[in-house]
């Protein structure tokens, strides 16, 4: 009966972990500030996440093939495959869960990068210019 039980629980986190999420814009922040995104751009990523993805760990742009709540591109960034690719050595699927984690470590590489290039990393999603440019302050403000 003890193996049962402990292979239902096990084969429940399995599946737990396969099922998407959509934040809150608070807790989303927090989860932000645990991760060590700067106080300073938590509004700018929290705003980020609003337009791209409405904060749904589960967003696929069947358009660009963006995927997660930050919409990671899979053009550059990670392997439609089921193996790790592209710039975060990673697969398009693994940012599809409610572990943002790997989706906001991806995307302060993705913003490194960019920012390398154009100087301004946050210019990387297509959202930035026209809804999250400027002061972004208010999308944590409530929040910390």
């Amino acid at each position: 009966m003890k193996y049962h039980t402990l292979l239902f629980v096990v084969i429940l986190s399995i599946c737990d972990n396969a099922y998407g999420k959509i934040f809150d814009k608070c807790e989303f922040v927090r989860k932000l500030q645990t991760l060590g995104i700067p106080r300073d751009q938590l509004g700018t990523w929290t705003c980020i996440a609003k337009y791209e993805s409405n904060f749904d760990t589960q967003a696929v742009n069947k358009q660009t093939w963006d995927y997660g709540i930050l919409q990671i591109s899979s053009l550059y960034w990670c392997s439609k495959s089921d193996s790790p690719g592209k710039g975060c050595h990673a697969t398009c699927k693994q940012f599809l869960n409610d572990n943002i984690d790997d989706d906001v470590a991806c995307a302060r590489h993705v913003y490194d990068e960019t920012k390398k290039m154009s100087g301004d990393g946050f210019s990387a999603w297509t959202t930035y210019n026209q809804h999250c440019r400027g002061d972004t302050s208010q999308w944590a403000s409530n929040c910390l």
